[in-house]
């Protein structure tokens, strides 16, 4: 449908894709992106206490709902750390995209949302633990890692 002449405003992250405002551009509309929010690391304490959750073996799965997340997740931990104490643990992503971003930084999705949507990726998680064999979350790490 043509937009011309409609203006649109996208309340966004300041980091985001320009999939969006682009397609409505290209479709005639006048589009004003606004950031709305940022996103910014953890302090070092909370950095500490989610080392300490993985470290304790206490994470069965990890969500990402974005990219940015995926790569804040991975800075704030460090590489290493995530190729050490990431073995056992589900990876649980929103969709293409962003479990596209997560297998570039090392880490392999065991769940992506059909509709990459909250409710999307909360049904995938379901799914995932309703049609999965029984596991031993303490020592995971063998059935994690051949899914």
């Amino acid at each position: 449908e043509d937009l011309k002449g409609k203006r649109i405003l996208i309340p966004r992250a300041l980091k985001a894709r320009e999939i969006l405002p682009e397609k409505l551009k290209e479709m005639g509309a006048e589009v004003n992106v606004v950031p709305a929010y940022r996103t910014l690391m953890a302090e070092e304490a909370e950095v500490e206490r989610v080392r300490a959750e993985f470290s304790e073996g206490r994470v069965e799965m990890v969500t990402f709902t974005s990219s940015s997340t995926v790569r804040n997740f991975v800075e704030m931990l460090g590489e290493d750390f995530i190729g050490q104490e990431m073995k056992g643990v589900a990876v649980a992503s929103i969709g293409p995209v962003t479990s596209a971003t997560a297998r570039e930084l090392g880490l392999e999705p065991h769940v992506e949302a059909e509709v990459s949507t909250i409710p999307g990726l909360a049904r995938a998680i379901v799914d995932f633990y309703r049609f999965s064999p029984a596991v031993d979350w303490r020592n995971p790490a063998p059935w994690v890692e051949n899914r």
